[in-house]
């Protein structure tokens, strides 16, 4: 019995080695596809992140005003998402893949952050520090904006692509 335990484990660990090294090899090739892929079109990605909260959010603005060498932030914030990775916020879910289509027509290096403001309740709190922030001031979700500038949209506009676009691409 213990040859037979022996031998179980050692295939388990044999087939959960090599569907890391699957798994890996195939991030890997998509990542050098991608990479590849903005190589040939000379273009360099826009820099995403994505944050979760009020304290991550104000961290990563910071380290990237002294960092991002001018390069426009672009900011989109939205309700918070379940286990199943649905948000609370119906014109969020709406509006994330509208704006998510068209990041390739911001500029190179420039930065994306999206941020993810918490729970329902967190939001609906008009303490909330997204809402009291003078850098954010934020009274619907989803609002996207240009940091540091006028530029913004919020609540169902973000679902429009023409006005997305135009966020990405105008100039200040």
């Amino acid at each position: 019995m213990i040859k037979s335990l022996k031998a179980v484990k050692t295939r388990l660990s044999q087939t959960l080695f090599k569907s890391l090294n699957i798994a890996t090899i195939s991030q890997r090739l998509i990542n050098t596809s991608t990479t590849h892929e903005a190589i040939q079109n000379n273009k360099a990605m826009v820099i995403q992140h994505d944050v979760k909260g009020y304290d991550e959010f104000t961290k990563l603005v910071e380290k990237l005003e002294t960092s991002a060498d001018g390069q426009p932030i672009h900011v989109l914030f939205s309700g918070g998402k379940d286990e199943s990775g649905q948000s609370w916020c119906p014109y969020c879910v709406k509006a994330e893949p509208v704006v998510h289509e068209a990041l390739p027509k911001a500029p190179e290096k420039s930065h994306f952050i999206h941020v993810d403001v918490g729970e329902r309740s967190y939001w609906k709190d008009l303490n909330c520090p997204f809402r009291k922030d003078p850098n954010t001031h934020l009274i619907f979700l989803p609002t996207l904006l240009r940091w540091k500038s006028p530029q913004r949209l919020d609540g169902e506009r973000v679902s429009n692509k023409d006005l997305v676009e135009m966020i990405f691409e105008d100039e200040d």
